[in-house]
């Protein structure tokens, strides 16, 4: 099925509005249960909802990926709960800054001057957002975070021409679920299944995972990786409007001035 470049722009507009909804509900959630708990139900759960689309191909390549998006939602959930919604969903989009260095130091990948630039200016954006009164491990753990999704987002593009994106989300969902259920046995603290939870779950299973993860991986075939990436990267901007009307979250000026460095060297890291 062909799909024009606008509709794909848009379908990716909505998994970022989504992902950012995230943010401040999981922080909400964390009162309740732990972390890698919570990811084992959501995964588990999401992944029952590709069942009808089964099929026995691509499991290898969704695994690989999986790996990486499991490395990237443990660092944040747990992040999430020694920092901020705002911070975590700013500090999660320097994924788009930090991909191409990973590319170059695990494949030898062109590196360019301004990939090195935008990675500068978003660590000062870091310092400014987090460091500047204090780094926060919360702050550390997202930053991990960040890395995990930059492997993800290079490997997504790759795959998604090779395989049908709706079984390699499947594999990659799945193999998050299965990934998180060993640490969940083992740190498991609090498990309480309240309204809040359900709610999380509702909507980090239904709409940030099965709908968002098919946006993305159908709709990212139609566009350019930098504008997968720019448009993706909005996630923060939407976490920190979520925050805002949801937890009353607010920002002194000298981390909006960090926010808005990290967000200028995700646009110009994004320009290919």
């Amino acid at each position: 099925m062909k799909i024009s470049r606008l509709y794909a722009d848009l379908g990716l507009l909505v998994t970022a509005v989504v992902w950012g909804a995230t943010f401040p509900v999981i922080k909400i959630a964390l009162d309740y249960i732990s972390p890698f708990a919570f990811n084992s139900i959501r995964f588990f759960l999401a992944s029952l909802l590709f069942i009808p689309f089964f099929k026995k191909e691509g499991w290898k390549e969704g695994i690989k990926i999986g790996f990486c998006t499991f490395l990237g939602y443990s660092f944040q959930t747990l992040g999430m709960k020694f920092t901020t919604a705002t911070n975590a969903g700013f500090i999660t989009s320097l994924y788009v800054v930090l991909a191409p260095v990973l590319a170059y130091l695990f494949y030898r990948a062109r590196l360019r001057s301004l990939d090195c630039l935008c990675l500068i200016i978003a660590l000062i954006g870091f310092y400014f957002l987090s460091g500047y009164e204090g780094f926060r491990v919360g702050d550390i753990l997202i930053f991990l975070c960040a890395v995990g999704f930059g492997m993800e987002i290079a490997m997504i593009s790759y795959y998604s021409k090779k395989v049908n994106p709706t079984i390699l989300a499947f594999w990659q969902i799945l193999a998050v679920a299965i990934f998180s259920t060993p640490l969940a046995l083992i740190t498991t603290d609090k498990l309480i299944i309240n309204l809040e939870v359900i709610y999380a779950l509702v909507v980090t299973v239904l709409l940030a995972t099965f709908v968002a993860k098919m946006f993305q991986n159908w709709f990212q075939r139609y566009v350019s990786v930098t504008e997968a990436s720019i448009i993706l990267s909005l996630e923060g901007v939407f976490a920190h409007v979520f925050a805002v009307f949801m937890l009353g979250e607010t920002l002194s000026v000298v981390q909006y001035f960090g926010a808005f460095l990290i967000t200028l060297a995700v646009i110009l890291a994004s320009l290919r």
